[in-house]
């Protein structure tokens, strides 16, 4: 058997490529280059997602495809038309089960990204190949990764738009358990344990970075911003599952 994993280079399909291999079964990253490194049982093949280039020959033989590939830029050609290349080529090659990851309450926000990924998931649910699709909401790492880089300016952003993120890792697991089942031809939703607001996850971030920052606050004006407000990004009736942002940073990101 072998899987396919787009995006087999970044935060949560490094992930997925990491705890398939060794399994006794061949992985393919289909990304645009490849990695530095590729453990046993690991190739690559190229593909260009907004064009469509190398998709027939790097779905060759794959059996289950793991789609984690991801831009902000020109979402709608990359995340929409791009999918729906995908999808047809799977179709073509006999690509048996094809799992997408999007976003919790994507479909809430008027925002342009989060407009690509309802549209993304409209693609995905239409598909002609069996599918499973996971909904995730915001990582940890994403968090954290805006509080670091906003720190090099001596600030911390504040708002009190709630969040309920989760850990990066727990959305890999949970593309993999889809994985390796039939397809489901439905939607999984994946949050993390507790709704915090931007700002309560900044004084978390600086406890736990032990570093003196300003806060500063962040726009809250507009539709799309209403909707944010108002929890669009999260689902508390789903059970969350993994760390906490307090106890993932304490354990640091290595360890999880």
């Amino acid at each position: 058997m072998t899987t396919g994993v787009i995006g087999g280079t970044g935060m949560i399909g490094s992930n997925i490529v990491g705890q398939l291999a060794g399994g006794g079964e061949e992985v393919r990253i289909l990304t645009r280059t490849p990695p530095a490194r590729m453990a046993d049982g690991v190739t690559h093949a190229p593909i260009d997602l907004a064009t469509g280039e190398g998709l027939e020959a790097a779905l060759e033989g794959i059996d289950t495809l793991i789609d984690v590939g991801n831009t902000r830029k020109s979402p709608e050609d990359t995340l929409v038309e791009g999918t729906r290349r995908i999808l047809e080529t799977c179709a073509n090659r006999g690509v048996g089960h094809y799992v997408g990851i999007s976003i919790v309450g994507c479909e809430k926000v008027d925002i342009g990204y989060y407009k690509a990924k309802t549209a993304q998931e409209a693609v995905i649910r239409s598909s002609p190949v069996g599918w499973s699709l996971l909904r995730a909401t915001q990582f940890h790492e994403l968090i954290e990764a805006v509080f670091r880089g906003a720190a090099k300016r001596g600030v911390t952003p504040r708002s009190p738009i709630p969040l309920q993120t989760v850990a990066a890792s727990e959305a890999a697991r949970s593309m993999l358990s889809l994985s390796a089942s039939a397809p489901t031809g439905s939607t999984t939703e994946l949050t993390g344990p507790e709704v915090l607001t931007v700002t309560e996850m900044g004084k978390i971030w600086r406890k736990a970075m032990d570093r003196k920052t300003i806060p500063l606050p962040l726009p809250t004006m507009g539709k799309a911003m209403k909707a944010l407000r108002q929890g669009a990004l999260t689902d508390p009736a789903v059970e969350g599952r993994g760390p906490t942002f307090e106890q993932w940073l304490n354990l640091g990101p290595a360890n999880q």
